[in-house]
Parts: C-alpha cells; structure tokens; sequence
C-alpha cells in the first residue's frame, strides 16, 4: 500500500488514468530567466506543463538551481512534446529536483485534464489566505513568508507565526514585520488555529511534519500554484482545503511565461474545502 504522499498522488493518478486514457504533453513552458534574477513577477518562478488537450499544470522551480537545470536541459523548441505525462508525471516520486518538478507539473496537469472531462470547475477562491476567515482572536500560522498576505494578516488584529526552512529568510521576515513572529521552529505552530501554508511542501517533502506540527489547527489551507490537484490525499492526511490555480487562457499564459510578466486574466484561484469535496471517484462517475 502506498504510504508517502508522492505515493499515494501517483496511484491515484495511474487510476484515474485507467478510467481517463491521459493525452500526451504538447509543451513545456519554462521562464526565460535565470534563478536569482531580480525584478521578476512572483509567476515567472513557476513552470507550466501543457497537455495536447489545452490542460495545464503548474510546478515550483526555485527550490535549489531546479530553474536553471531544467533550462540547461530543455530550453528549445516545444520541450518534450509527444511525452508521455503519466510517466513524467512519476518523477514525482524521485529525489531529483527537476524529476520531482516535472512531476508535480505532470500530476497537476493529468488532474485539470481529468476535471475538464469530467465538467468539474472547482469553486473561486473568496479570498488570497486560502479563504480562512480571520478575527483578532485568531492566532495564523504561515508556513512560507507570503509577503502580500502578511499585511492583510496583521490587519485583521490576528497574531501570526511565520515558519521558514531558511535561516535568511526567517531574518528578512523579521526584519519587514516585526509585528509577526518569524522563525525556524516548525513546533511554534502548535498552538495556531489556522495555518495557510505553501503547496511548494509538496515539492520538499515537508506537509506531512508540518501537519504533525499543527495539532491545534481547525483549518489547514494548502495555497499556490502547484496545488493543482486532485485533494483526496491531502484531505486524508489533514489538509482542510486546497487553494490552486487553474489556467483559463492557455496562449496567454505561455506568452506570460515567455515574457516574465504577470500571468493576469489568464488564470483563476480556486479553493475546494474537504466538507464539500465528492471525492474522486464520484467525480468521475457523474
């Protein structure tokens, strides 16, 4: 039986396509920046995948020199084209970083094809803090500092904890909110009610001791980019509610991409909340 989550994702996937024969890749689109470059959107550390069907799936890249490695090795015209997503997609369960990234990219992909033939739209996002309603007697936990959101936080009177895996940005978090509490402990989440954290968790293998950590937590928001996917696992491990994006304009997003701009009107936020979720299988029996 699988027990990680890079497991339990994949033999969901190699099910669904069971039921869904999966359309190959058409492209991948990779940002035309180096790692570390300065100035640049927020979006243009992402890749997306694009399947011959016009689905979409997005990944992380700026964990290590992933950004610059995937370029080196597929920067050029129409980068795996004619692959097949569902073995792409079981790098997700590799320890190499680009594998991994490709992956994620693949299964997010795989997935929005799936609701798109299934008629599923997910419903929009209410709000940027994975649709958690605050008070001043909230106490947030924030795995990853999301700088925009940190504001909107404080504003609600709310106590917030910050965590981060790197010491540096622990520090620069500090040092721009000191109104929050900014720290490398994973344990000062425990008494959090609510805690919005990055789906890039997913990519280091971290949601799982993140979730042991928040045993105080009524809410577990997984937010971002790279949570494209099916929930089921997620759901079952602890996760309240998935907050992704979905792409509504293929050709401008891949313009986005290309260019290092904003990706605007072509995408779309969405949260799932596990009380409301069918699951998989009904899903895909409707």
């Amino acid at each position: 039986m699988p027990t990680s989550i890079a497991e339990t994702l994949l033999a969901q996937v190699h099910a669904v396509a069971t039921r869904l024969p999966p359309p190959r890749i058409k492209r991948l689109h990779l940002p035309a920046r180096v790692a570390g470059d300065c100035g640049a959107a927020p979006e243009a550390e992402f890749c997306a995948l694009e399947l011959e069907d016009g689905a979409f799936g997005l990944s992380f890249l700026l964990l290590g020199d992933t950004l610059n490695h995937l370029l080196a090795r597929h920067d050029g015209a129409a980068p795996l084209a004619s692959t097949d997503a569902l073995r792409l997609a079981d790098g997700f369960a590799s320890t190499d970083a680009c594998a991994r990234a490709l992956g994620l990219a693949a299964i997010n992909a795989l997935t929005q094809s799936a609701w798109r033939h299934a008629g599923y739209v997910p419903p929009a996002a209410g709000n940027s803090i994975g649709d958690i309603a605050l008070s001043s007697a909230d106490h947030l936990g924030m795995i990853g500092c999301f700088t925009p959101l940190v504001e909107r936080v404080l504003g609600h009177g709310a106590r917030l904890t910050i965590v981060e895996l790197d010491a540096a940005k622990v520090a620069a978090a500090q040092a721009r909110f000191p109104a929050a509490h900014a720290t490398l402990d994973r344990a000062a989440l425990g008494d959090c009610q609510q805690i919005v954290g990055t789906s890039t968790m997913l990519l280091n293998d971290t949601l799982d001791a993140m979730l042991a950590a928040c045993g105080a937590a009524r809410e577990f928001a997984l937010i971002g980019p790279s949570a494209g996917l099916w929930p089921d696992a997620l759901f079952a491990r602890g996760v309240t509610r998935l907050c992704g994006t979905q792409v509504i304009d293929g050709q401008a997003l891949a313009d986005a991409i290309a260019s290092g701009q904003g990706w605007g009107a072509s995408v779309r936020k969405f949260a799932i909340g596990r009380e409301e979720w069918l699951g998989w299988k009904n899903l895909l029996a409707g």
